[in-house]
């Protein structure tokens, strides 16, 4: 339960990100994804300052946990055909994110 409601804090995260019209491109994400760094780059692009971005929930063991699921899925593939995104990375931690909702739901 506690892993569902740190990827659904996330996913408020990005999505806020999203509606205020930021973006990454998805190669970058992917990138970022397959070397375990997207949370320091998130929050390099995104400084709370600047944009309200926060993930200070997350603590270090959980971001390397995320991180680790992040990337089998980014080295996994399937951006377009499994979870619909072409275009904004943020848009596919998202769906990433909702991924891991969903198999946590499974358990």
């Amino acid at each position: 339960m506690a892993r569902i409601i740190k990827l659904t804090y996330l996913t408020y995260e990005l999505n806020g990100l999203v509606d205020r019209g930021y973006s990454i491109p998805l190669k970058e994400t992917l990138k970022s994804c397959q070397q375990e760094t997207m949370f320091e780059e998130l929050e390099r692009r995104f400084a709370f300052k600047e944009t309200g971005l926060d993930l200070s929930l997350l603590k270090p063991e959980e971001r390397k946990e995320l991180a680790d699921a992040f990337r089998e899925r980014a080295l996994a593939g399937g951006e377009r055909e499994y979870y619909n995104v072409e275009r904004n990375g943020l848009c596919l931690l998202i769906a990433y994110a909702q991924d891991l909702i969903n198999q946590e739901a499974k358990k």
